[in-house]
C-alpha cells in the first residue's frame, strides 16, 4: 500500500470557506454556476475550526479558501488579514491562500507578508492577454501580472520566505503558452504550479482528464483532506465545490469526528476499491486521475523544464 493511502488520524490538508464570493467569472471555474448559497463564514464557527486544528495537528496545511475569493476579506471586519494572523498566533504553520490576484495591491502583499502567510497560488493560467481574457473572465491581465510582480518585490523587501506560486491550468485555450509561461514566472523568482483542468466532479467539460490513460486508484484529496463550506459542511472533496455530497457538519460536529465518521467511510472505499459502492458525485467523477499518480509524473517533467530556465533564462518580456 501506498503511504499516502494509509488511514490519517487527522487530515492533511484543511480548505476553509471563509468566503464563497468570487469576483471572477472564469472559464474553467464551475463556480458561476455554483448551487449552493453563497455567503461568508462566521468568526465563531472559523475560530472553531482553526482552533481544533491547531491542537490536533499545527503542521496541518490550512487553505484560507475553498471555492471563493478570499481577498474580497481585506477591508472587511475581521479582515482575511485578521484570520491568517489569528491562525499564526495559535501556531499554524503552513497556513496558505489561493487567489486570482485581481485584488492584491500591494498594501495587501505587504499585509499579508506582516501577518505571517506561509504561501500563496495566485491563478494567471496565461502568458498572453489574449489567452487571459479568455480564461480568466472579468480580470486585469496587465493588473494582475503587476500584483504579482509586487508581491515578489514586496517579499525581497520584507527579508520573507512566503512560498508565491504562480498558477497555470493546462487547457486548449492556452495550449503552447506553458513554456513562455513558466520562463517568464521563475526568472522573476516564483514558484510554478502547472496543473490540468479539472470537472470539478462533472461540472464542466474537461478533455485534459478524459484524455488522461491511467488505471483506477484511489483519490489523493479524498486520502487526505477535508473541504469544508461558509456554513461549516464539509463536502466530498475540493472537486465538489456545489457540496453535492454532505459527509458531516462542523459547526455541530468536530473535525476530528467528521474526519472519523462518513470521511473514512469514503477512503475504505476508495482504499477497497469498491468504486460502485461510491455516493455522488465521487462515482461520476474522473478528476481523481490528476490528484495524484499524474501530478507526480508531471511533477518531474516540470522540475526539469523549471531547472532549465533557471539555468538559462534571464528575462522573457510578457506579451
Amino acid at each position: 500500500m501506498k503511504s499516502w493511502m494509509k488511514e490519517l488520524d487527522f487530515p492533511n490538508v484543511v480548505l476553509v470557506d471563509t468566503i464563497s464570493y468570487c469576483n471572477l467569472k472564469c472559464s474553467m471555474c464551475s463556480h458561476k454556476d455554483m448551487t449552493r448559497k453563497k455567503g461568508r463564514m462566521s468568526w465563531d464557527l472559523f475560530t472553531k475550526i482553526v482552533d481544533e486544528i491547531a491542537k490536533e495537528d499545527k503542521n496541518t496545511h490550512v487553505w484560507l479558501v475553498f471555492f471563493g475569493e478570499a481577498l474580497l476579506l481585506k477591508k472587511t471586519n475581521p479582515s482575511i488579514f485578521d484570520m491568517v494572523k489569528y491562525c499564526k498566533d495559535i501556531g499554524l504553520k503552513n497556513v496558505i491562500l489561493n487567489s486570482n490576484g485581481c485584488l492584491l495591491d500591494k498594501e495587501s502583499s505587504e499585509k499579508l507578508i506582516d501577518v505571517g502567510l506561509d504561501a500563496i497560488y495566485v491563478g494567471i493560467d496565461g502568458f498572453s492577454e489574449e489567452s487571459y481574457n479568455q480564461l480568466r473572465v472579468g480580470g486585469n491581465y496587465k493588473q494582475t501580472v503587476q500584483n504579482v510582480l509586487d508581491l515578489l518585490d514586496v517579499k525581497k523587501e520584507k527579508n520573507s520566505d512566503i512560498d508565491i506560486q504562480v498558477q497555470f491550468v493546462e487547457m486548449p485555450e492556452n495550449e503552447g503558452e506553458k513554456d513562455d509561461f513558466i520562463k517568464f514566472w521563475t526568472s522573476h523568482g516564483a514558484n510554478v504550479k502547472i496543473r490540468k483542468k479539472l470537472s470539478w466532479a462533472g461540472l464542466i467539460e474537461s478533455k485534459t482528464v478524459e484524455e488522461i490513460k491511467v488505471d483506477r486508484h484511489p483519490c489523493y484529496w479524498i486520502m487526505n483532506s477535508m473541504s469544508i463550506t461558509d456554513t461549516g459542511k464539509v463536502t466530498t472533496c475540493a472537486a465538489d465545490p456545489n457540496a453535492r455530497y454532505v459527509a458531516g457538519d462542523v459547526s455541530k460536529q468536530s473535525l476530528k469526528e467528521v474526519w472519523k465518521g462518513d470521511l473514512k467511510r469514503l477512503r475504505d472505499l476508495h482504499r477497497e476499491e469498491k468504486w460502485k459502492l461510491l455516493p455522488y458525485p465521487c462515482d461520476k467523477c474522473e478528476d481523481w486521475k490528476v490528484s495524484y499518480k499524474d501530478e507526480l509524473v508531471y511533477a518531474k517533467k516540470l522540475n526539469n523544464i523549471i531547472g532549465k530556465a533557471k539555468r538559462a533564462v534571464r528575462g522573457v518580456k510578457v506579451k
